[in-house]
C-alpha cells in the first residue's frame, strides 16, 4: 500500500526533524534481497516517496537506491527534488550477496547526460556520495587502498563527487578508528568530504568527531537500537544535541568540506 508507506516515511522523517537531524535518507530498505537495480515499480514508488517527504516535512531529503543504481537514484533526485544521493559502489568493482556489483559511474555519467542535471551536480544541488570498501561486501580481485579508490572516483568518475563514506563491515558496526584514518587522509589527497556511514552512536561521537565531515546514522537512534525499528526521538535528539554541542566548539576544519 503505497499510501501507507508514504505516510510511514513522511512520519519517520518528521522524527529526525524534530530531533534536529540536518537531512534523511530515502532507501528501499525493505526490499531484501535487493536488485541490483531495480525496476521501474520500485523507481516510480521512490520519487512518491521522496516527493511526499520533501514537501511534507522541512528537512533535506538524499536517496539512495539499493543495491547499486546509481541511474534510478539520480533520476529520482532530479524529478522529486532531493538534495543528495548515495552510491554503493560507483568506483570499485565488488561482491555481495545480491551478485557483482559493477561500478556505478558510468550509469551515474549517463543519468547526469539524459536527464540534463550535469549543471545540478556541479553546482552543488544535487551532491553525489560514493561509499569506498561498501559494507556487506568484498572486493572483486586484488583490494585497492582507500587513497586509490578516492582518487579514482574524484577524476574518472565522470561527475562531480561531494565525498566519500567510509562504513563498518556491516550495518550499525562502526568502522576500527585507523580506517577512519586511512579515509580521511585518503579524502583530503582526493579533495572531497568524508562521511562515515555506519555505528556512530552517542558514546562515540568523540571519536570520530575530528576525522568527519558527516555522519549517516541510523540503529542507534531506532527504538531498541534495532535497525527495522522506527526511529526513537529521545535517542535521535540526544545524538543531535551533542553533536550541535561538538560543532560550537569545533567546526569543521577550514578547506575540509
Amino acid at each position: 500500500d503505497i499510501d501507507r508507506i508514504i505516510e510511514y516515511a513522511v512520519g519517520e522523517a518528521a522524527k529526525y526533524a524534530e530531533a534536529g537531524f540536518d537531512a534523511v535518507i530515502i532507501e528501499n530498505y525493505g526490499d531484501t534481497p535487493y536488485k541490483v537495480e531495480v525496476g521501474r515499480a520500485e523507481a516510480a514508488a521512490l520519487a512518491a516517496i521522496v516527493s511526499e517527504v520533501r514537501r511534507r516535512v522541512r528537512i533535506t531529503v538524499g536517496v539512495n537506491v539499493l543495491r547499486n543504481d546509481a541511474y534510478t537514484a539520480l533520476a529520482v533526485a532530479h524529478v522529486a527534488g532531493a538534495g543528495f544521493v548515495r552510491v554503493n559502489s560507483l568506483c570499485e568493482p565488488r561482491f555481495s550477496s545480491e551478485g557483482f556489483l559493477a561500478p556505478a559511474a558510468r550509469e551515474a555519467a549517463r543519468a547526469a547526460m539524459e536527464l540534463n542535471i550535469m549543471d545540478d551536480l556541479v553546482q552543488g544541488r544535487i551532491s553525489v556520495l560514493a561509499d569506498v570498501d561498501v559494507k556487506h561486501s568484498t572486493p572483486a580481485g586484488a583490494p585497492l587502498s582507500l587513497r586509490e579508490v578516492a582518487l579514482e572516483c574524484a577524476s574518472r568518475a565522470g561527475i562531480p563527487v561531494w565525498g566519500i563514506i567510509v562504513s563498518g563491515p556491516r550495518t550499525g558496526e562502526p568502522p576500527a578508528e585507523e580506517r577512519v584514518r586511512e579515509a580521511r587522509e585518503a579524502a583530503d589527497a582526493a579533495r572531497l568530504a568524508l562521511v562515515i556511514g555506519s555505528g556512530i552512536r552517542a558514546e562515540n561521537v568523540a571519536k570520530y568527531w575530528r576525522y568527519a565531515d558527516a555522519f549517516i546514522v541510523g540503529t542507534s537512534v531506532k527504538l531498541g537500537g534495532i535497525t527495522e525499528n522506527m526511529v526513537s526521538v529521545e535517542q535521535a535528539r540526544k545524538l543531535a544535541e551533542i553533536v550541535a554541542r561538538y560543532r560550537e566548539v569545533w567546526p569543521c576544519t577550514p578547506g575540509r568540506g
